[in-house]
């Protein structure tokens, strides 16, 4: 076994926080949590406006239909790796934050386990698309959204979480956004052909996997695919039921606005807010990464003194918040002069949804720093609680409006959901956290 190897195979030690705390021990941890979130800032914002330059000109030559078609078979295969994700992710990072499983011990477990999963989900969509009716067009295209599920579900961003070098995954990230927008710039031209921009975006995302595995190959110093380690698996499996059921339901309550936009209103709709949502993803991935690199330290709050993680958590909630609607302001004023110059006058209808659309996103950090805090605590059942009745609402709402109002009521029913969530949340943890303070 390798040097990094054995460090890496040793559990962390994660020490009980006294109230006050080591002051230099912290000064140490805030500088460089402050150095790697601002690498990770860096290269976020250098890929992602490279990235809105690359789909821009894509969507221009693909227009507003088939880009509708791609978002749906996106948003799907989005909800699928998310349904074979099964919660192992938050699990994974959880037990190797608080150093209950070693990064040499789980590592193999989720990979072979992801791997059998891949192969057996690619299988049953071929088959399935074989036997639906449609078009050999529409078929090939939803065939590459089914392999580009499969290489989404063998994903190792829970790795560079786990042992806090999200930074570093931040620039191989972005830097297949860059090649995916250089393909696009180059090689895209008008009238280009529906699921163009499935097929680069899956073979590029291809590379990054098998390369990104090797260099954890690599750095293990030991294979990954050992079915020996599938108890291991399957223990961590059970571990993360609830987390599995939130995250499914989560994505069902975020996703379901394009779906429903294609379902009743047509893929020219659709892609109009497929058009403002993939603008509005760019920062989305942004917030993401810092919250991302929270999510370790986050369970390490908990092991601190009680109220340390309520008040940071209340803290960083209120601070996105205020910047959500900073940022919703900022947009509703800037809006038209934005779509007109990244998509031009065809796409102007998304002009409506992008600054709900972005507003949201905040909120969707805030509360999932505060399902972390729940997850802290093991109180996984309780954030599905909280999610379970936010979708109930959402969807009975979607279903109502979209028909009425389009992608506007799609878009202010998508920021609702995120704030009836987030006050959910918020009401639970205050009340884990009240109930650990008075039991200390």
């Amino acid at each position: 076994m390798t040097d990094t190897a054995r460090s890496e195979a040793s559990p962390a030690t994660v020490p009980a926080l006294s109230a006050d705390g080591d002051r230099a021990v912290a000064t140490a941890q805030v500088g460089r949590f402050v150095r790697a979130f601002g690498w990770a800032a860096f290269w976020q914002v250098v890929g992602k406006l490279i990235g809105v330059v690359g789909l821009s000109y894509a969507y221009r030559c693909l227009g507003p239909d088939n880009v509708g078609v791609s978002g749906t078979v996106l948003a799907t295969v989005m909800f699928a790796q998310l349904v074979l994700d099964f919660g192992l992710e938050i699990v994974a990072v959880r037990n190797v934050a608080a150093g209950v499983v070693s990064l040499a011990e789980i590592t193999p477990a989720l990979f072979t386990l992801r791997v059998l999963l891949a192969a057996g989900a690619l299988v049953v969509c071929t088959v399935a698309l074989l036997a639906l009716p449609m078009s050999a067009t529409l078929r090939w295209v939803w065939w590459f959204g089914a392999l580009h599920l499969a290489f989404l579900t063998v994903n190792f961003s829970w790795y560079f979480q786990a042992t806090e070098r999200m930074q570093w995954f931040s620039l191989v990230q972005n830097a297949t956004t860059v090649a995916t927008s250089v393909v696009f710039l180059v090689a895209f031209r008008p009238g280009q052909l529906i699921g163009s921009d499935l097929v680069v975006t899956l073979a590029l995302n291809a590379m990054m996997t098998v390369a990104g595995w090797g260099w954890v190959h690599r750095r293990l110093g030991r294979g990954l695919f050992r079915p020996a380690s599938l108890p291991l698996a399957a223990r961590l499996f059970r571990e993360a039921r609830p987390t599995w059921v939130f995250n499914v339901l989560y994505c069902a309550l975020i996703n379901m606005n394009l779906p429903l936009c294609t379902l009743f209103l047509g893929d020219r709709e659709a892609g109009y807010f497929r058009s403002a949502a993939m603008l509005v993803a760019a920062l989305q991935v942004f917030l993401s990464y810092f919250a991302l690199m929270l999510n370790p330290r986050i369970v390490r709050w908990r092991a601190a003194a009680p109220g340390v993680l309520q008040r940071r958590l209340l803290a960083l909630t209120g601070a996105l918040v205020l910047a959500g609607l900073a940022a919703l302001a900022v947009l509703w004023l800037l809006r038209e002069p934005v779509i007109l110059l990244l998509w031009g006058p065809a796409f102007l209808p998304a002009t409506a949804v992008l600054p709900p659309l972005l507003a949201a996103k905040f909120l969707a950090v805030a509360s999932g720093l505060l399902v972390w805090g729940l997850f802290a605590n093991y109180r996984e059942w309780l954030a599905v609680g909280c999610v379970a009745p936010s979708l109930a609402l959402a969807l009975g709402m979607n279903l109502w409006l979209i028909p009425r109002h389009g992608i506007v009521a799609a878009a202010w029913l998508n920021y609702g959901a995120e704030l009836v969530l987030l006050l959910l949340t918020l009401a639970a943890l205050n009340h884990v956290e009240s109930r650990r303070a008075r039991a200390a």
